[in-house]
């Protein structure tokens, strides 16, 4: 479908499978990670152009991942759009401190998060 990498990391099922949805409606595929431990595996070993990623999971938290992916200089283009119901200002600040690129409060609506998303990998009209 495209070349773009891209990586869901959500703990809830219904979650990663609406966003697999809006993804696959705008034409782009995407890998998935039910839980921190197994984002930090992935990014580790794979360059991802972006990460949609939830905060609040169990063993190693949305922030924890977001450090990792900052802290690895080959990631530094790699675009993060933060998608969580953990909305006040401080974790919002926080998560920009920390290198997110973008946040959306959950639940996510389809055209909020697809603008993040073509804003993120620079796609027009899709």
């Amino acid at each position: 479908m495209n070349n773009y990498k891209i990586l869901i990391v959500d703990d809830n099922p219904l979650v990663v499978k609406m966003h697999l949805h809006y993804l696959k409606r705008a034409g782009l595929d995407a890998e998935t990670a039910s839980n921190g431990k197994e984002a930090k595996a992935k990014i580790a070993e794979k360059t991802y152009d972006l990460v949609i990623l939830d905060l609040m999971m169990p063993e190693v938290s949305g922030f924890e991942v977001l450090k990792a992916i900052r802290s690895n200089p080959k990631n530094e283009k790699t675009k993060v759009i933060v998608a969580s119901a953990l909305n006040d200002k401080e974790v919002v600040e926080l998560c920009f401190q920390l290198g997110a690129n973008y946040f959306v409060t959950s639940p996510v609506s389809y055209q909020s998060l697809m603008e993040k998303v073509k804003d993120a990998l620079g796609l027009k009209g899709v």
